[in-house]
Formats: structure tokens, sequence, C-alpha cells
């Protein structure tokens, strides 16, 4: 990794910066000394430049190191964020370095949550819930550009912020105005897309030849002709067939499309076994009617079992991964679950096993294992996305396979894709993933979890994208 210059290269590069950063330090220990000979063309160019401070260019090491904040779980990762994208544009690799260490403190830096730099701190306390800032603050010869914030999601739309208007697509050359001084906030308007539905749970959006269906507990159908996901949506009432033992809890119905037909993945309470328990059904279209191919309830009769999703692995092979409910657990902790289908989906060819349990996150406050749905990354990671509680409500989190199969180890990421907590006004879950007609990923989860007078259960959109094998909100994208 390259490191920052020292003494004579910090001092030459004055004439690359703002008058704010002449008084640089005599002696940097913790950097590299290299030496730069000066022409007067960069001399020229530096003085019409002087309105503007130089972070990194094209075949050039980088002027600024980035800070991010021990006390801030996600400040490391979007700081990464950050210098990945510098690097994608100019080659320039950056330092960077926990904020804990004040010995590897240099003039220039980029602050991203360092709190236990001043600095920072300073703009941080500024600063209400969900707002950010991006400030650069200069004195006694240091330069530091500041992005402080208060919730993740208000640090996600600063570094998108940031990344989009001064370092991509900028010829190579990295800069900011020497008095930049941005405050925004994150707000769901910012994100999401509050479909007009007046209620509905556990929504599961299929998008067939430019139309979107969203089904939903009670095995409804909502319609949408209108090529926007904010647009009218039409009921077509339930289009399932009730299987003669389902007398109630007609949950969460999935719809896949497989081998040319479509497939209707749910969850009802069987008369006969008395356990909820999942299903299969199929219809000729996206419309239905869906009726039972499995002869009743596919899980153990025994368990109570629901939220059935369904994928198929790099071999071909299909499996339902279901969860096992906490009702019906011995210790009274809801598990993830698998098995594998038979080719046409009419039975499992296995027998159940155990991926991971309710309790495992180091977020968890809850033991529920609502709502899977499987996603594999561009560079081939097996995800999971699932609700359970934390300590704002029902939210949705990201499990990993780390062989990047359905039967292997699970671990948990302590970043949520969901979360009151994090943005501060509903809870939700039951979360998917769906594209639009224009390419653009989604997660789709009802929220608020329980209706109130403010607000009934609603199918909610919010716009994702892959970053460095994450998932995470598409905050910035281009309309």
């Amino acid at each position: 990794m390259k490191r920052l210059c020292s003494i004579l290269c910090l001092i030459l590069a004055v004439a690359m910066l703002s008058s704010c950063v002449k008084d640089l330090p005599p002696d940097d220990t913790t950097a590299d000394t290299t030496t730069k000979t000066t022409t007067a063309a960069e001399e020229t160019t530096a003085q019409e430049d002087g309105n503007t401070l130089l972070i990194a260019e094209q075949d050039a090491s980088p002027l600024f190191q980035v800070v991010y904040g021990v006390k801030n779980d996600d400040s490391g990762t979007y700081a990464m964020q950050l210098i990945n994208a510098v690097k994608d544009e100019t080659g320039a690799q950056m330092k960077h370095v926990l904020d804990f260490y004040p010995a590897q403190e240099t003039a220039c830096e980029i602050l991203v949550g360092a709190t236990m730099r001043e600095e920072c701190a300073s703009v941080t306390d500024t600063l209400e819930k969900n707002e950010y800032a991006i400030r650069v603050v200069s004195g006694e010869g240091k330069t530091k550009i500041v992005i402080a914030y208060k919730g993740t999601y208000a640090l996600m739309c600063a570094i998108d912020r940031f990344v989009l208007e001064f370092v991509y697509q900028k010829n190579g050359r990295v800069e900011i105005p020497a008095d930049l001084n941005i405050k925004g906030s994150f707000t769901e308007e910012d994100a999401m897309i509050v479909s007009s539905i007046t209620q509905l749970r556990d929504p599961c959006v299929l998008v067939e030849n430019g139309v979107y269906y969203v089904y939903g507990t009670g095995w409804v159908c909502y319609k949408n002709t209108s090529g926007s996901l904010a647009g009218e949506w039409t009921p077509l009432g339930v289009v399932a067939e009730k299987p003669a033992e389902a007398d109630k809890d007609f949950w969460a119905p999935e719809v896949h499309k497989y081998n040319g037909a479509y497939y209707m993945f749910t969850t009802y309470h069987s008369s006969v076994t008395g356990h909820r328990g999942c299903t299969i059904m199929k219809a000729d279209s996206p419309e239905g009617p869906f009726r039972e191919i499995t002869s009743g309830q596919i899980t153990p009769h025994d368990w109570d079992s629901i939220d059935g999703t369904f994928y198929v692995d790099d071999e071909g092979q299909p499996w339902m991964i279901f969860v096992h409910e906490w009702t019906s657990t011995d210790d009274g902790v809801g598990r993830m679950a698998a098995a594998k289908l038979s080719p046409d989906l009419t039975h499992f060819i296995s027998e159940p096993i155990e991926l991971f349990r309710a309790d495992d996150p180091s977020w968890a406050k809850g033991v529920i294992t609502d709502g899977c749905w499987m996603y594999r990354t561009a560079d081939g990671q097996l995800l999971m996305l699932w609700s359970n509680k934390d300590k704002g409500g029902y939210c949705v989190g990201v499990a990993r396979s780390i062989s990047g199969k359905v039967d292997g180890e699970w671990t948990q990421d302590k970043t949520l894709l969901y979360s009151k907590d994090l943005h501060g006004t509903y809870e939700g879950g039951h979360g998917m993933i769906f594209y639009d007609t224009d390419g653009q990923m989604y997660l789709s989860i009802h929220s608020p979890n329980s209706a109130s007078e403010a607000r009934k259960e609603k199918p909610t959109f919010i716009p994702l994208r892959e970053q460095d094998g994450m998932l995470v909100w598409d905050m910035w994208r281009e309309e």
C-alpha cells in the first residue's frame, strides 16, 4: 500500500492544494520520504486550481489518508467504498487507518465517522439523527475532510454523494472545493417506494412481460400494468385454491417461474396435522389458479413450519428453504431449515437439515426466523435474507454461506439490510429481492410490521445494489 508523502512531498504538494494547506507540519514520521520536482507548469496549474483540494490523481500518490471510526461498526465498510472508488477512478491506493491510533495522524486526512479525531467529533455533535455533513476543516497546518453522520443510512447517503459528485467520471482527478460544506439527511422518501396497496403482509413481487404482480398473505394478488412500482395496483383477489385440510393461516405466498410454469410456495395450518406447514402449488399463469401438487404439507408434520422459499443450486438441484418455527422447537428458538426437492417439486428427497438459529446474530433480540430469500452475488457468494427482531423491532438481516452451498456453514452479517433502529421511522421485514422493468434491483418488505392508526402494513420497495459482495441501499441512483 502506498503511503502519504512527507516533508518535501507535502510541502511541494501545497501548490496543488488551497491556501488552507499552506502551513503543513515540518515533520511527519508516519510517512515515507520521497522527492518530487515541481515544474513551472505545475505551479501555474496549481495557482489556477487554488480553490480546490486535490485528493488523488492518475499515476500519483494520494495526499490524503482515510481514517475511520473504531467506535462505528459501519464506518470502515463505507470508508472502503470510498477508497475503492478512488482506486477505480485514478489507480491510487489510499492508506486507511483507525482513529484509535493518534500516532498515525497526518496533515491531510479524510475522516469517516472518526469521532476520536476532534475535527470529526465536533461536526458530529452538531447533527441530529439521520443527518450527515461533508465539510473541510483546516487549521494549525492540517486539512481534514470530515464525513460525519448520525445513523447508518445517513452514512450511506454521505458516501454515495461524495463518490458520485467528486470521484467518478472526473477524468482521473479527484478534488473537492476547498470550502466544501455540505449537510443533508436521510428520509424514507430518498430511497423507498411505499405502494398504494392499502394493506398487505409478506409481499412477494413477480415481474412477467412488463407486468408487476405482488402476492401476499391471504393468497391474494395485485397486478400493476403502469410500468411504475409507484403506479396503481389492481386487486385480483384470492388466486389459490384452498386444500381441504387448510383451515387458517394462509401465509406468505411466493411465486417463482420454473420450467415454464408458476409455482407458489406458501403456508397453511392443517386440520389434519394440527400444525402450520409449507406446501407447493402450481399454475399455468401468474394470475392462477394455483393448485396444490404436494399431497398436503411437504414439511415435517410434527413441526410448525412457515415461509418456504425456492432455490436451485449450481448443480441444478432444487431446494426448499423454510422456517422451523420457534413454536415447535425444543427450546423456543426458531431455526432456518432446508431440504432437497424432487425435480417436479412434489416432495422432499432428503431429510431437512438445520442451517442456523434465530439467536446466532449479535444483533438478534428475538427468537423468530421469518421470511427467508436466497440470493447469489456476482462473485458467487450465497446470501440469505431473513427476518428477526433487533432493538428497533422487526428487521431484515443477511446470512452468508461460507462454502457457497445451502448445506454449508452459515455466518451472520453484522450490518442489517433494514432496521427501524437505523433509520427511525417504521419497522419492517419479510424481505425478498426482485428487479424492475429497467433492471434496478429492489428489496420488498412489508412495513410497518403491525398496523397502527398512522399506517397499515404496506408493500415497500427499496432500491439495492451490490457493493463488494454486500447488498447496500442504492441511495443515489440515476432516475
